[in-house]
């Protein structure tokens, strides 16, 4: 009834419409707080690791311009001088 209360006063209609099986199982389905937690630290994390990948990447990128091989090895075994440089290059 809520579903079609939407629609009919044009609230989120077009949506409804497109979508409206999947909106009533979402309702119907009873909600796991726990699992919903669970997806958000997933993606949090995931979110995470691609942005700590490409700020380790700019950082290779920017040494090997450079010529800074040296560093760029040392950086991969040391991760305080690693963190040293991207404070350097204001990464």
């Amino acid at each position: 009834m809520a579903v079609s209360h939407c629609i009919e006063h044009g609230i989120l209609s077009d949506f409804l419409r497109i979508h409206r099986a999947e909106g009533l199982g979402m309702l119907l389905e009873e909600f796991d707080v726990k699992k919903y937690e669970r997806s958000l630290k997933a993606e949090g994390i995931e979110q995470g690791i691609q942005k700590g990948t490409k700020r380790a990447n700019k950082l290779t990128v920017i040494l090997l311009e450079k010529s800074r091989i040296a560093d760029l090895e040392k950086a991969a075994r040391d991760e305080a001088y690693q963190e040293q440089l991207f404070r350097e290059f204001n990464l």
